[in-house]
């Protein structure tokens, strides 16, 4: 049985609502499909760099990074880090990330679950956290509560990247984890105070073609 999510603000919402200190409303880019190249919208250097700055004097959590084959996640490994910190609950996909090459000055790579690294992070000054295509991954509650403690332990942002609506995906690659175990929509992280940025029909590969979204929460200094 497949999860269901709602627009309206449950429970679960409102207490994280309530844990991140009721947030102002982000603020929301709709790209109709057509008006975008695959590229555009894939694109995470500029994105990050607009935001952020100069990423070579970050320190990265990258959290549920897989095997990093997409684009998205070549460029986070290319990027020039202070410190780039791979996570994966996979043991191949922690076995083949292992083996690529990094443009972070460190490059740390743990086999763990993603929904609490906190313990490793004891003592790490952690100021950006990456979750690309891992929310859908979780039950609600423990995506929204991993999320509330994240936003405690990073110092400039988050960055989300996801498949909204109700995308369903089983195991792929013997992998348990990558089945789908929740849905979501650009309103969920609007409400959290993200800025989210949609992309209509972007996963063109799939029949029917599925929309993504990039959310993103700057923290001010």
């Amino acid at each position: 049985m497949w999860p269901e999510v709602g627009l309206k603000m449950n429970f679960i919402d409102y207490w994280t609502c309530l844990r991140m200190g009721y947030p102002s409303k982000g603020s929301l880019t709709y790209n109709l499909r057509g008006s975008f190249s695959f590229e555009q919208g894939a694109e995470f250097e500029n994105r990050v760099r607009d935001r952020f700055g100069d990423l070579s004097r970050m320190c990265c959590l990258d959290l549920g990074c897989g095997p990093g084959e997409t684009v998205i996640a070549r460029d986070i490994l290319r990027l020039p880090w202070q410190r780039l910190i791979s996570i994966d609950a996979f043991g191949p996909y922690v076995e083949k990330i292992r083996m690529k090459s990094s443009g972070a000055k460190q490059h740390d790579i743990h086999h763990l679950r993603v929904e609490n690294p906190f313990s490793f992070l004891e003592g790490v000054d952690v100021d950006l956290v990456l979750l690309i295509d891992v929310l859908e991954h979780l039950v609600r509650r423990d995506a929204l509560k991993l999320l509330c403690r994240l936003e405690k332990k990073a110092r400039c942002g988050v960055v989300l990247f996801s498949p909204t609506g109700q995308v369903r995906q089983g195991a792929l690659d013997g992998n348990r984890f990558q089945r789908h175990r929740s849905f979501w929509e650009a309103d969920d992280w609007l409400r959290l105070g993200y800025d989210v940025e949609v992309y209509e029909k972007f996963h063109g590969h799939l029949d029917p073609p599925e929309t993504a979204a990039w959310a993103i929460k700057a923290f001010s200094s």
